[in-house]
Order: C-alpha cells, then sequence, then structure tokens
C-alpha cells in the first residue's frame, strides 16, 4: 500500500511523516520499488521460497536498524522510528512462523 501512496499521493506520505512536499521524482520512484518487492515478498510466501523468506528477517532487521539511527542522528524525525518498528514485527512474525513450521 505504502508503494502505491508514494507513487500515486507522495505528499500524503510526506505530510503524515513530517518532511517536506516532495517535488521530485524519486519519492515515486522509490514507490514503484516497493510495489516491485511487494510482488516479491507475496510470490515467495504464495510459492514458499523458504530461503528468500529468511533473507528478508535480515532485511527488516537493517531496515529497523537504519531507521533508528537515522532518528539518533536527527536526519529523519522519530516518527521514523515506527516504521521501523512495523518492519521489525514483521521480522519476528516471519521468524516465528517459520520457527513454528520447522523451517529455521
Amino acid at each position: 500500500m505504502v508503494g502505491l501512496e508514494l507513487t500515486f499521493i507522495p505528499n500524503f506520505f510526506t505530510k503524515t511523516a513530517q518532511l517536506p512536499e516532495a517535488h521530485e521524482p524519486y519519492i515515486r520512484v522509490v514507490g514503484i520499488l516497493a510495489i516491485i518487492l511487494g510482488v516479491y515478498y507475496y510470490q515467495s510466501a504464495k510459492n514458499e521460497l523458504t530461503p528468500f523468506l529468511k533473507t528478508t528477517i535480515v532485511g527488516r532487521l537493517i531496515y529497523f536498524l537504519g531507521a533508528v539511527g537515522l532518528v539518533v542522528t536527527q536526519i529523519a524525525p522519530p516518527l521514523f522510528i515506527a516504521f521501523g518498528v512495523l518492519d521489525l514485527l514483521g521480522a519476528v512474525w516471519t521468524w516465528q512462523t517459520l520457527k513454528s513450521e520447522g523451517k529455521m
């Protein structure tokens, strides 16, 4: 959903994230990349591609740490930690699901 928002109504996101209005195309490019990643995640879950799903756990942890780092260094507003926490929760959920299926 965020990918669609960034692609088609990016300033709704920037306002919510307490960022300045976006006038450059880069935020829309990030939106398109988010849509593509969403397709990858969907297909890997649908087809039970366990190695990819395990890798997403690492990626989500990296994003969480990166978001915290951006806030601590005052590059990003504190709201970014909330985005990181969502990814952290996604990592925990994926790990627990794979563990319960005996794939971890």
